[in-house]
This record gives C-alpha cells, sequence and structure tokens, in this order.
C-alpha cells in the first residue's frame, strides 16, 4: 500500500503522518533497514519538516512500538544522518517526489516500556538473568534517588528555620564552599567545647557534689555519748573447763592432755589477729572447728557489769562478738547484731535498739560508769553506729583501779537533702544502706572493714577465723579454720590488718558513716580502788564545732550550669531540642510518608 499524493492534500497532514510511521519503527528499536526498498535511514521528522516518506511494510507496522516524544529547536543531532539532510520519499504511479529538507536540530529521547515485563522485551531475548534484571535495578536506583532527594530537601529545610544560632549558614543561599566550611568548622568548635565542659560538670556531680562545712552554733544542736566496748581478759571458768574434761574422757588420756587443752581453751577465747601464732596447733582435742564458738560460749566467765549514768535516757550494756572475742558493748546501734544469740537464731531482721543517748552543754558534767568488772579488760571508744576495730587504739587498765576517762567529741552530720544522692556521690552510707553486707542487716564502717577481712582470709586460707558468722545472708556457709587454717592465717595476719599487700588484690568499697561520732581520750588518771575494777568515762569539754556534710551541688544546678553552656556557645534553648525531636520524629514522617 502506498501514499497517493493528490493536489488537494496539505503537506502538514503528510508530515504529520510520516513522522508517526517513523517514530514507530525508531521505538522498535530497528537499525533502519526495510524490506524491498533497500537501505533506510533512521531519520527523525518533525511537523516543521515538509517530506513525504513512502508507506512501509505491513509486516515492519507491526513490528512498530510507541512513538518518540520529539522536541524540536534543539542542537543534537540524528546520529545516522551524515549529511545533515532529512530526506522524505514518496512514491505513485505517476512518480517520485524528492525534497531536501532544510537543516533542523531535534532532541529525542526514548520512553522505558515500563507496561511490558522484562522476560517479553525483545532486547532481553537470549540474555542473562542478571542482564534481565537491569531494568527493575535502574527503577529502584531511581526510587532511592527521590528517597535521597526528599531527605535532603528535609535536612536543607530544617538548617534553614532551625532556631540554634549558625545552622541557617549551613544551607544559606549565596553561601561559597570556603564559607560554609568555615561556619561548620564554628558549630563543631562550639558543640565541642559544650560537650567538654559539659562532662566534666557531670563528672563533678558524680563523684564530688557533697561538701563538709563548719557549724559553730554549738547551742543547737546534742552531742552523742561517748560509747565503748569492754572486752575482759578473763573468759574462760575454770569450774567450767573441768566439768568439760570430765565428760569427755576418751579426749584426755593423760594429765598433760588436760593441761594442754586448759592452756587451748584459754587462748582459743582470746585468739585475734595479733596473737594467732600464740596458739598450739599440735592437737585439736576432738573439737571441730565449726564448734569453736559455741564451745568457748559454753565455757564462758559470767562477765555480767552493771552501769550507771547521770544521763536522763538510761544506757544498756550488750554482749557482742567482736574480732577481740567475747566483749561488751555500752551505747551501741550495731553491737546487738552481733551478739552469738543472734547468729544463733538466724534472724536477718532489724530490731529496735533505741535512740543513741546524746549530751547538751546545758545539761552540765555526764559521766557514765561501770562497775563490777572483776578483771583486768581492754577498752575501745568509737561512735554509736560502730564497732571496734583491730586497728584502732585499744586502752588497758587493770583490776583493781578506779579509772576515770575525759574525752573530746567531733561530729560530722549529714543533711536529710543529701539521702537523694548515692552512696558513691556522698561518699558515705546510712546505716540503713545495707545492700553490700553479707554478715549483718545494718551498715557501719567498722562492720563493713571486718567482713572485707573475713572475705580476704577465705579467699587466701579457704576459711574464716571462728570469731565470724559463718552464714551469709544468701545462705551459703562458710568454712571455720581449724588448726591447719590459723596456720595459714598467721602468715598473712599483717595484710589481713592492714588490708593492704602487694601480691593480692584488696578493694573493701568500705564507706564512711554519713553521721559519725569521733572520741579521743584528753586524759584518764586511775587509782587503786578496794572494791575492784571500775570505769568511769564522759565529756568534759563539750565541742565548740561540728561537722556537716552539705549538698554543694545539686542536679538542678548542673541543668542550669549545662544550659548556660548551651546558650552561650549555640544561642539555643530546651525549646530547640524540643524543635529538632519534633522536626525528625513527627514531622519527618510526614514528609516522607504522607506527603
Amino acid at each position: 500500500m502506498h501514499l497517493k499524493l493528490n493536489d488537494e492534500s496539505s503537506p502538514s497532514t503528510v508530515a504529520g503522518t510520516t513522522a508517526t510511521t517513523s517514530g514507530r519503527s525508531s521505538w522498535d528499536g530497528n537499525d533502519g533497514s526495510g524490506s524491498g526498498s533497500g537501505s533506510r535511514p533512521d531519520s527523525l521528522l518533525t511537523s516543521s519538516t515538509a517530506s513525504l516518506q513512502p508507506q512501509e511494510p505491513e509486516e515492519y507496522s507491526r513490528r512498530s512500538g510507541p512513538g518518540l516524544l520529539l522536541f524540536p529547536g534543539t542542537a543534537q543531532r540524528n546520529p545516522h544522518n551524515t549529511t545533515g539532510k532529512t530526506i522524505a520519499k514518496a512514491n505513485d504511479d505517476n512518480g517520485t517526489i524528492n525534497q531536501t529538507a532544510p537543516v533542523r536540530s531535534i532532541r529525542s529521547f526514548r520512553r522505558p516500556p515500563l507496561w511490558q515485563p522484562p522476560s517479553k522485551d525483545p532486547r532481553h531475548v537470549g540474555k542473562g538473568p542478571e542482564e534481565q534484571d537491569e531494568r527493575p535495578d535502574e527503577t529502584a536506583r531511581d526510587r532511592r534517588g527521590a528517597c535521597l532527594a526528599k531527605v535532603q530537601a528535609f535536612i536543607i529545610e530544617f538548617l534553614q528555620g532551625s532556631s540554634i544560632h549558625g545552622f541557617i549558614y549551613l544551607a544559606k543561599l549565596g553561601l561559597n564552599f570556603i564559607e560554609r566550611m568555615l561556619w561548620f568548622a564554628f558549630i563543631c568548635v562550639a558543640l565541642f567545647s559544650i560537650i567538654s565542659l559539659s562532662k566534666r560538670t557531670w563528672h563533678r556531680f558524680q563523684t564530688s557534689p557533697m561538701v563538709i562545712s563548719m557549724d559553730r552554733n554549738k547551742l543547737v544542736w546534742n552531742t552523742s555519748f561517748p560509747s565503748l566496748t569492754v572486752c575482759p581478759h578473763k573468759r574462760i571458768d575454770e569450774l567450767k573447763v573441768e566439768e568439760y574434761i570430765l565428760t569427755h574422757p576418751e579426749q584426755f588420756e593423760s594429765e598433760e592432755d588436760q593441761e594442754d587443752f586448759r592452756d587451748f581453751i584459754v587462748k582459743l577465747a582470746s585468739l585475734t589477729y595479733d596473737n594467732l601464732e600464740t596458739l598450739p596447733l599440735n592437737k585439736s582435742y576432738g573439737i571441730p572447728s565449726s564448734k569453736y564458738l559455741d564451745l568457748l560460749y559454753e565455757l564462758k566467765w559470767p562477765f555480767e557489769p552493771e552501769i550507771s549514768s547521770g544521763a536522763a535516757v538510761k544506757m544498756f550494756i550488750y554482749e557482742t562478738q567482736t574480732e577481740f572475742g567475747i566483749c561488751h558493748s555500752v551505747n551501741s546501734l550495731v553491737a546487738r547484731y552481733n551478739s552469738f544469740d543472734y547468729w544463733r537464731s538466724g534472724d536477718w531482721s532489724l530490731m529496735d535498739h533505741g535512740d543513741r543517748v546524746t549530751v547538751h552543754p546545758l545539761d552540765g558534767e555526764i559521766y557514765a560508769q561501770i562497775i563490777n568488772l572483776s578483771t583486768a579488760y581492754d577498752v575501745y571508744f568509737h561512735g554509736a553506729g560502730d564497732v571496734p576495730s583491730i586497728s584502732k587504739q585499744r586502752y588497758t587498765f587493770p583490776e583493781s583501779d578506779y579509772t576515770t576517762v575525759e574525752l573530746i567529741a567531733l561530729e560530722i552530720y549529714t543533711n536529710e537533702e543529701a539521702r537523694a544522692f548515692n552512696t558513691k556521690q556522698r561518699s558515705c552510707r546510712f546505716n540503713y544502706e545495707a545492700e553490700d553486707m553479707l554478715t549483718v542487716p545494718i551498715y557501719s564502717f567498722g562492720l563493713c572493714l571486718s567482713e572485707c577481712r573475713l572475705f580476704f582470709a577465705l579467699r587466701v586460707c579457704g576459711c574464716i577465723p571462728h570469731f565470724y558468722r559463718n552464714r551469709l545472708r544468701n545462705g551459703r556457709k562458710l568454712p571455720v579454720c581449724g588448726l591447719e587454717g590459723i596456720g595459714c592465717l598467721v602468715k598473712v595476719k599483717r595484710e589481713i590488718i592492714s588490708l593492704k599487700s602487694d601480691k593480692y588484690k584488696i578493694n573493701c568499697n568500705c564507706l564512711a558513716n554519713c553521721d559519725d561520732s569521733n572520741f579521743f581520750v584528753q586524759s584518764y588518771r586511775s587509782r587503786v580502788w578496794f572494791l575492784g575494777a571500775n570505769l568511769q568515762w564522759g565529756i568534759i569539754d563539750y565541742p565548740k564545732m561540728q561537722l556537716r556534710r552539705d549538698v554543694l551541688f545539686s542536679f538542678a544546678d548542673v541543668l542550669v550550669y549545662i544550659g548556660g553552656l548551651v546558650g552561650f556557645f549555640l544561642g539555643c534553648s530546651a525549646l530547640s531540642f524540643t524543635e529538632i525531636v519534633y522536626y525528625f520524629t513527627a514531622r519527618f514522617v510526614r514528609r516522607m510518608f504522607f506527603n
């Protein structure tokens, strides 16, 4: 079928028809070769090209795809047209008309056939799977590119509208690259300064937010009365020892064994870290190490002193187990938790021990007295919330003297506001903060040191001395050192006492008591007394100052300090950070997925 040119036909109509046919041929991807007419140039026609072209055969027409998008007036040429001319032919029965069109620059691009699956595309026939997936990859890249473009536009919008100083210059129009980099460097320096100074502020808040100040208003506080622990030298009743020997004849075959047992049980009752090497280690007399403490309380000497005081509150004396053996404590809040009866009952509850005894300068001279001691004794002065420690000084008095001891006091009181801080910030513990204690349900600095020595002895020698509680809060029962274990303790006793070692790592993590009382012996005097050993002690000169632990740097101060840094370096406030959160949450989701 051929296109017949009539006189009445308009050139624009013919040119439009020819352009459509040529577009279909070019979209199909042919190189321009037609059937029956020789070599056919791959030319592009526009409506401004007044050329005629013969109709293609029917077979070629069926293979034609959608047309090209043509844009006249551009500077791109058809690569197949080397002469710079576009030739159109028209054949009919009368002859052939050849017209040469003027050279026109055009621009064209192909629209991909998105409606066809890649497997049916004629250009993908015979290609591998990787080449056939090239179009979907291009589509995915296009989508990623569009997503990145949205993110970039969103960030630019945030920078231009942010209330933080300096951000606007990172996206402001009219600035060159060097100016943007300078502003970016300024912002980085500001951020580094804020972070560095804020870390120092936070470290100060975590480590030293408290301050110890001096309070001299002595008429508004009460002073704790000095507490003490008395450890008698005589601890074994000879009559009970003889009775024990008679009831266990199989353990004592000779008189020498009985005499050795008397010496053994007396030294065992007075055993402490200072005299571990004095205990005979040749024979145990059939006594298991776990029964040492039971035997000592069974054979103990009945030490029952009496106490009197001029204070308005009555003071009590309690029997307690210490690192020095069986002792008695006065005006102590923690002594009862180390009593043998409390250990044997398996109790871990807190007891109602009442308040500590306090005195005031208006009360005058207040003394307390222990009478009927009937033996020589050692005395340890300490606060009401503490226990005697082997590292503290002790005083020894004979059994026939009346001794008077005068002390001075220095107290540290912690403000109630400090209870909101943790122990690391305060660098102290209250007596109810005993979550790390495993042998007692209450905390004191002395008890913590004793427990640290216990676990150090357990780690080095595999057992603990008998004067400790051998059952922990978690139910674990610890082995008690026998003769062989005590021989091991002798080798490391100096390290146990000082809790310092070059060979072993010791970390007790014991903090001071938040409310603590320290007493120092100012003077003491003794005179012979025909009624036996008596001890009198008290405060002659009331303290004129008190140390007070107050909050110096609270969390509100941290917020003010860091807020001032942020405002000084970046000029923003808390609402600026709220704006950042809003932008990158709600607004970001709406812009990326719903716009």
